[in-house]
């Protein structure tokens, strides 16, 4: 016969062991130290001014002569309007390398800038571009998406940088309010002209996918593999998207009150509408992605019930109303990571 106690003790075990299988300790990116300094978010965007591409095609775009607002910022030429090392479909890298400083060790004549930054040296480039990635707590998704996506906007001449914008704790996800903290972030360090918001488990799978904005908001991952390559519905605005710093302000950003999995990204489509945009789309056959295998988050029970009144609240309630607390700011090699505490205010 089994000792009562002995069956107590091992299913004290097995039950504690349980729990931790189930609900591990979130460990973010890096850890802090005496050099990372807690900043209260203010609530007002830093005075930036928009320079819009057309205004850079006039002064700078000549065959034979260059104005004086060229030779100050040293531009000798534009990058052409479409890149010429384009190939269509890319072969994806779906293995992760032993640590994110091992990413580019191939590349020792790599062109990339610390904070994750990139800008070509052949031509000046057309689009300033943020790359916002929420995250936690998924790097091995982090190290892939890496190694595949800084190849991929090289080869588009873009001037880019990448945002890791990492939410702590380990409370329920928020997509939306992380890509708005990764603006209002951004936005701190250079005057972005367009902003691709990018879940970090999606890896684009042909490069004539340009990551640019343009004269309306686009959903850029149209299909995607384990959707059989068909576009689920026609609202549809989420997993990566692309749009300009004026449209993402227009739209007061993304609604902050969408915790856990879902509906956030409905919510921006009738935020789009509503302020007088549409939403674009690339062709099917180009605005192609890979999703790397991982588990489902929680669901939000109410997300559908917030979505219901979302026409009502989003001039009130989106960037004007966000509240964090940055934890850390800090330049990587191959991004900027941010790492914040969001204020749950519903």
């Amino acid at each position: 016969m089994t000792c009562p106690l002995l069956q107590v003790f091992f299913f004290f075990l097995t039950t504690h062991y349980a729990f931790v299988i189930q609900k591990p300790r979130v460990k973010p990116l890096f850890s802090l130290n005496k050099s990372d300094v807690a900043v209260h978010f203010e609530g007002t965007l830093p005075k930036v001014e928009f320079i819009r591409i057309s205004q850079v095609n006039k002064f700078c775009n000549t065959s034979d002569s260059f104005d004086a607002y060229c030779r100050e910022r040293n531009i000798s030429r534009l990058c052409p309007e479409i890149p010429p090392n384009l190939a269509g479909k890319v072969q994806l890298i779906k293995e992760a390398t032993h640590s994110l400083e091992s990413l580019f060790e191939e590349c020792e004549n790599s062109s990339l800038q610390k904070g994750g930054r990139y800008q070509p040296n052949e031509c000046h480039a057309r689009h300033l571009v943020a790359i916002i990635v929420p995250y936690r707590d998924r790097f091995e998704h982090l190290n892939i998406f890496l190694r595949n996506i800084h190849p991929f906007l090289q080869k588009q001449q873009l001037d880019y940088t990448i945002f890791i914008v990492e939410q702590a704790g380990d409370g329920p996800f928020n997509r939306g309010m992380l890509m708005n903290v990764g603006f209002f972030e951004a936005m701190k360090i250079r005057p972005f002209h367009c902003f691709i918001f990018h879940d970090v488990d999606l890896l684009p799978e042909d490069d004539r996918n340009l990551y640019t904005c343009s004269e309306s908001p686009r959903h850029m991952s149209v299909e995607i593999d384990v959707f059989e390559y068909k576009l689920p519905y026609t609202d549809l605005f989420g997993g990566v998207s692309a749009m300009s710093a004026e449209h993402f302000l227009a739209v007061n950003g993304f609604s902050n009150v969408f915790w856990g999995w879902g509906s956030e990204d409905d919510d921006m489509f009738m935020r789009i509408n509503m302020s007088g945009l549409h939403v674009s789309r690339y062709p099917n056959n180009i605005a192609r992605y890979s999703m790397l295998a991982h588990v489902k988050q929680e669901e939000n029970p109410e997300r559908y019930e917030k979505l219901n009144y979302g026409r009502k609240r989003f001039k009130t309630e989106g960037l004007n109303s966000i509240e964090y607390k940055r934890l850390a700011l800090r330049s990587c090699k191959f991004f900027t990571w941010i790492f914040v505490e969001l204020a749950r205010l519903s």
